[in-house]
């Protein structure tokens, strides 16, 4: 796991090794244990790399030992050994342990189809400049792993060169100054995040998940990002495949999965054990990996009543037999949810951060990597918002009836923070929303629990959930590995038939099953809490009220951006009434505050 880097142009000049130097030193968290470039006449590979497998040889960049070629890389592939054996035998020579150079062969075997063949996380930029018959290409090969775990930005300087890297702020310190996009914060107040497919800045851009793309020096085009996969929608009919076939189906697939992730790595490997089923159940497959006491992390909130899961955490932690150590976030961590607002490169607002960052900075300490149970609930549909269309009270039926509305429509609406209306009254210069809300998923068929579904993967996961994992465990150089987004579980899991995975009343059923084989039932099917913060509880107190009071007072920053008198509104709601919705729209009007405050002088607005 690594921060990566790479320029190229015609003229690269202007980036010396001290200035390669400073952009690399924004990357010093994800790779702690060297940082080193790369020069060619018209590219510069840069590297911070955190060591985890081949610890000796797989330094980075690496260039290819029979062909132009190098490559910086961020990630794993846990199916690197395979495919080296495959190589191998269509003649390729291997100098090195690591997957990296596994990569760049892969590169010169398959060209462009070669991340088809990946199975990992992964972001890296390959710089070709073999001769043929055309001359020198001259020319990088930009990917970004299936569902968005790892990054990858992109920007353009003054002379049409391109910088790429891990972070934003890395590209800023190479000497390109992000531009604030309104529309970009529109995004934010939409969703609370930014979805996968864009930026808060008009001038930096994402490579999406799941996306290859090619940037050739000679060439005038610019970047045109290529999808080289997606979920197919292939059901699975029930008559042909029973529920029993397909637990033990998907129990083989996870198994594989954590014995993948466990063993590929020469570090001693941890786990995120929340006491929830999806945790649980990637915990306890991982401990039959390893003849000692895997150690295990939870963390839990103070005085929030059911929102602390730690009794059920030490549970599942005795039951695995697991060396197990426990955590507390609360209110107080103000200082902690400054850090993490800081840190982010853009605005985010999951209220689990504070937590996350609490748990990785101690998880670190312990461990190099560490496993966790995110995807659970995207593959095997087990949010609340998977069933609340059929549980609704009878007179929201009746508005649904009468509106047309369908569970994927509803869904939309329920997830939008803010909605046109609000945010145009929010927003100084009267933005009309240009939000995509589907995107990525509108190519998805149906209205119903599947297009949800597609939506949470291809936008909810990677824009919400996968940047808080990376972003706060990364600031403090730990690795986090997602065996429930194996592709090829999530292939199988996402075609299996609804009944399989969820009815009207509660989802995950195969998982929940899987995990009553260890468990017992009633911790299984205790009500789901999540990881999130309790976020109206702590804005019931004087405390809390008055920081918020304290950052969103006039002259705060965000009054550059939204109208002050609408922001006073939200927060009397939240304050007075305590209803869920102002007291979450108060919580990401906080976070914006806090992300704009420590970045202030990184931006410009034009």
């Amino acid at each position: 796991m690594c921060g990566i880097l790479t320029i190229a142009g015609k003229n690269i000049g202007k980036y010396d090794t001290q200035k390669v130097g400073v952009a690399l030193q924004t990357l010093a968290h994800r790779g702690p244990d060297e940082q080193k470039e790369m020069r060619f006449e018209n590219c510069i590979l840069g590297q911070a790399r955190l060591s985890i497998i081949d610890l000796g040889g797989g330094k980075q960049p690496m260039r290819n030992n029979t062909e132009n070629i190098a490559i910086t890389f961020n990630g794993e592939i846990y199916n690197y050994k395979e495919l080296k054996e495959e190589l191998e035998k269509k003649g390729h020579k291997f100098s090195t342990q690591s997957d990296t150079e596994v990569i760049l062969k892969a590169y010169l075997e398959y060209g462009k189809e070669c991340p088809k063949y990946l199975d990992g996380m992964f972001a890296f930029a390959i710089w070709d400049e073999r001769q043929d018959k055309n001359g020198g290409k001259k020319e990088i090969f930009l990917a970004r792993d299936r569902f968005g775990k790892k990054p990858l930005y992109y920007a353009f300087d003054a002379e049409g060169g391109i910088v790429i890297a891990s972070e934003i702020k890395t590209i800023a310190a190479a000497g390109i100054r992000p531009v604030l996009d309104p529309e970009g914060i529109d995004a934010y107040l939409t969703f609370m995040y930014l979805p996968p497919w864009r930026t808060v800045y008009k001038n930096i851009f994402p490579i999406p998940p799941a996306h290859s793309a090619h940037f050739s020096v000679d060439a005038t085009e610019k970047i045109s990002p290529v999808r080289y996969w997606a979920l197919e929608q292939k059901p699975i009919d029930p008559k042909e495949v029973s529920y029993d076939d397909a637990k033990s189906h998907v129990k083989e697939l996870l198994v594989k999965a954590v014995e993948k992730r466990m063993l590929a790595s020469d570090v001693e490997v941890g786990s995120f054990l929340s006491g929830g089923v999806d945790s649980t159940l990637v915990t306890a497959y991982a401990q039959k990996f390893v003849s000692h006491p895997i150690k295990t992390f939870s963390v839990g909130y103070d005085g929030a009543g059911e929102k602390n899961e730690l009794p059920f955490a030490e549970v599942a932690a005795k039951k695995i037999g697991t060396d197990h150590h426990v955590l507390h976030a609360s209110a107080e961590n103000k200082d902690v949810l400054e850090n993490a607002m800081a840190y982010f490169d853009e605005p985010h607002a999951d209220s689990a951060d504070l937590a996350q960052y609490i748990l990785s900075e101690y998880t670190a300490k312990e461990v190099k990597v560490a496993l966790a149970g995110d995807g659970g609930d995207e593959l095997f549909l087990g949010y609340g918002w998977h069933t609340v269309f059929w549980n609704r009270p009878k007179l929201a039926r009746l508005k649904n009836m009468l509106t047309f509305a369908t569970p994927y429509s509803e869904h939309l609406r329920l997830v939008t923070q803010f909605s046109p209306t609000e945010r145009r009254r929010l927003m100084k210069d009267n933005l009309s929303s240009k939000v995509d809300m589907e995107h990525f998923s509108r190519d998805f068929i149906g209205t119903g629990v599947e297009k949800i579904n597609a939506f949470d993967i291809t936008t909810y996961l990677p824009g919400q959930l996968l940047s808080k994992v990376d972003m706060m465990s990364m600031r403090h150089s730990l690795e986090v590995r997602c065996p429930l987004l194996d592709y090829q579980l999530a292939e199988y899991a996402y075609n299996l038939p609804r009944a399989y995975k969820m009815n009207t009343g509660t989802g995950k059923l195969i998982l929940k099953d899987l995990l009553a084989e260890i468990m017992p039932r009633e911790f299984v099917d205790r009500k789901k809490q999540g990881f999130g913060a309790p976020v109206r509880h702590w804005l019931s107190q004087p405390d809390m009220q008055k920081y918020v009071e304290k950052n969103l007072a006039p002259g705060a920053k965000i009054y550059s951006l939204l109208r002050e008198e609408e922001v006073r509104k939200i927060l009397a709601a939240a304050f007075t009434t305590k209803r869920p919705k102002e007291s979450y729209q108060t919580w990401i009007l906080l976070c914006l505050e806090l992300w704009l405050k420590s970045h202030e002088g990184f931006y410009r607005v034009d």
